[in-house]
């Protein structure tokens, strides 16, 4: 679907964003896979003193390339805006546009649930500074770019917390002010033929995900029954794909929407073969 396109996937060297960056490659985008992990020597840790967290750009990179798909690394430090200025002008030096752009690079909470009298401003970097202003200065840059081609799709990964008063009000409040970005490019941008959405994937089995479900000591509760209602990476990078392949994207620009309507209106299933109910009760 996405034959000669070329793709920025922010936040790719695990996660959600590598297998959205999985996804886009198998379906024939060039992909450049950005985050701060480049190989596995400075991996980060699951909270200040867990486990460290698999997964690297090589990594992701080579199993793209081992399949046949076209990619690239590109470290970034997020929290450096200079540096994500030269990534976007690096990119539209080496292939003179960019047709998507997807957002999923966000920290990880040490305290996934809570309220504001038991929580402090300890995640603020990595919800804030990370997830939503490293979001917002690679869309401010992505847009020039966008602009001057006269096409592209902006993704912003965000999550039902934007709504639902269940998670940590850091996190809550980072995904809301997402969704309120994803509308406010969307406005902006609509007579440069440029759209941006929001989706809400479900429960995903990422990294994060498959070592908090083993290791109860980790701090973060996920149940059989979180795993069993939980989709692959490769899930939200099909939602991205059908979208980015859609004619009539700019009809949507500005919607916020969650994964599992998306592989209801385009038809489309997880890896496996399945398809969550269109009321799923983990659908955020």
């Amino acid at each position: 679907m996405l034959g000669q396109k070329i793709a920025l996937v922010i936040g790719a060297s695990r996660g959600i964003g590598a297998g959205v960056a999985r996804e886009l490659a198998s379906q024939g985008a060039h992909v450049i896979l950005a985050a701060r992990t480049l190989d596995g020597a400075h991996t980060p840790t699951f909270g200040e003193n867990g486990p460290p967290l698999p997964g690297s750009l090589l990594e992701h990179v080579e199993v793209i390339l081992s399949k046949g798909g076209q990619a690239e690394p590109y470290a970034v430090d997020l929290l450096d805006r200079e540096a994500i200025h030269e990534m976007l002008e690096s990119i539209a030096s080496r292939h003179g546009r960019l047709d998507i752009l997807v957002n999923c690079a966000m920290g990880l909470p040490a305290q996934y649930k809570g309220e504001i009298w038991n929580s402090d401003d300890t995640e603020w970097r990595a919800m804030m500074d990370v997830g939503v202003r490293g979001k917002y200065l690679a869309i401010h840059h992505a847009s020039k770019i966008m602009r001057s081609q006269g096409s592209g799709l902006i993704v912003n990964i965000s999550a039902g917390a934007a709504h639902m008063e269940y998670y940590s009000p850091v996190f809550r409040i980072a995904m809301a002010a997402v969704d309120r970005m994803t509308k406010a490019v969307a406005f902006d941008l609509r007579d440069d033929n440029v759209a941006c959405v929001s989706i809400w994937p479900r429960w995903v089995r990422t990294e994060w995900v498959l070592m908090a479900a083993q290791d109860a000591s980790l701090g973060i509760a996920v149940s059989q029954e979180d795993l069993a209602e939980s989709d692959s990476p490769e899930f939200t990078g099909r939602a991205i794909a059908y979208l980015a392949a859609d004619p009539k994207i700019l009809s949507r620009s500005g919607e916020i929407l969650p994964v599992v309507s998306l592989a209801h209106d385009y038809g489309f299933s997880d890896i496996d073969g399945s398809r969550p109910a269109l009321h799923s009760p983990r659908q955020n």
